[in-house]
């Protein structure tokens, strides 16, 4: 029998190694949530990138906000004409995008560090972002479309409507659970393959080139999250803040194809409620 000193020694021994390992546990998630190589964590490239993150934030809330507040004029999306969609839309991918951005910029910026000056480097990871931006800016053109005619189906043939963001959920489910997705991801995500290198320091069109091409993969990897802009509302904040976690996760997270996966069952399994309820949809 232990005397009540011995009792208490136990159990307060007890308590600490719970507390042990209830944190090793806690720490082991975090690093796999960002489990990162070295040379993807370069702070000052991590700094730009969400600093102009923050900052289109603050640029889309304001716009969303003051647009709501006003009246419609059907001229496209929201009232937009396409010059203004195109506008709110870039503004809009900066806030979304970059931040999963961070570890591909740190990975050009870090390669530039070792071959030129900070100065330098800071216009060549510039440079690969207007790179990158432009293909989100063309991507902008399908989406005003396709949006534009969402909303018009939607006032005048509402049937069609329902059908068409029912087919764009499926669709887009069933691309996020294809190979090419995959392969797309491992371009973007550096902890699953491939990354984008960056060419000589010294030539500026290679540095735009390269971020033409990784917008590319980025588009392939994202382009079809993007479109459920269309189903749930190009300026649904919640959404942008679930799909921005999101994007996030699936390029920083060891099991970002695992995660996107599951998300295209997600959309298929909603896609087949809302062709059985079409009230599903009001839910979005």
């Amino acid at each position: 029998m232990y005397t009540e000193d011995e009792q208490e020694d136990i159990c307060c021994t007890g308590c600490i190694k719970y507390q042990n390992i209830h944190k090793e546990r806690q720490q082991r998630v975090l690093s796999d949530i960002l489990h990162l190589p070295p040379h993807a964590k370069h702070p000052l490239a991590w700094i730009i990138i969400l600093l102009l993150a923050i900052l289109a934030w603050i640029l889309t809330i304001q716009q969303t906000l003051s647009m709501l507040s006003m009246p419609m004029s059907m001229v496209g999306p929201m009232g937009m004409s396409l010059g203004s969609f195109l506008l709110f839309w870039t503004i809009m991918m900066i806030a979304m995008m970059f931040p999963a951005l961070g570890p591909t910029a740190s990975v050009q910026f870090e390669m530039l560090r070792r071959q030129t000056s900070s100065t330098s480097t800071c216009c060549h990871l510039l440079i690969f972002l207007v790179g990158y931006l432009l293909i989100w800016t063309v991507f902008g053109l399908p989406v005003f479309f396709l949006s534009s005619l969402n909303e018009h189906l939607i006032l005048h043939a509402l049937t069609w409507g329902i059908g068409l963001d029912i087919a764009l959920l499926a669709a887009i489910g069933l691309y996020q659970i294809t190979p090419l997705e995959k392969r797309f991801l491992s371009h973007c995500n550096p902890t699953l393959g491939y990354h984008t290198a960056m060419p000589s320091p010294t030539i500026t069109f290679f540095h735009l080139k390269t971020g033409l091409v990784h917008g590319i993969h980025c588009l392939g990897c994202c382009g079809g999250l993007m479109l459920v802009m269309v189903v749930v509302g190009l300026m649904n904040l919640p959404w942008m803040v679930l799909l921005t976690i999101v994007i996030f996760l699936e390029k920083t997270w060891l099991y970002g194809d695992r995660l996107s996966f599951l998300i295209g069952i997600g959309l298929i399994l909603f896609a087949m409620l809302a062709f059985i309820d079409p009230t599903f949809l009001s839910s979005f």
